[in-house]
């Protein structure tokens, strides 16, 4: 997907650089890993391995709500 030019479904065309990947990606940490985790505490979470490279920790609550309004806008369709 790094450099591949996509959108124009929810949003304008654009090529997908790192920042926008990263943007879209961090959809992962907050909903498949630590509303998961706050779901199932007793269960074993397992972060996403660039999030952990970054030093990227998310936490599911008000503020990502916030977060994430129009993340639409970053879908990586191609």
């Amino acid at each position: 997907m790094l450099d591949v030019e996509a959108g124009g479904v929810h949003n304008a065309r654009a090529v997908c650089d790192a920042e926008r990947i990263r943007r879209r990606a961090r959809l992962i940490g907050y909903n498949g890993i630590d509303a998961r985790r706050q779901r199932f505490p007793s269960g074993t979470s397992t972060p996403a391995s660039p999030h952990v490279e970054e030093g990227l920790e998310y936490t599911w609550d008000d503020a990502a709500r916030a977060d994430i309004r129009d993340y639409n806008l970053d879908d990586l369709s191609i």
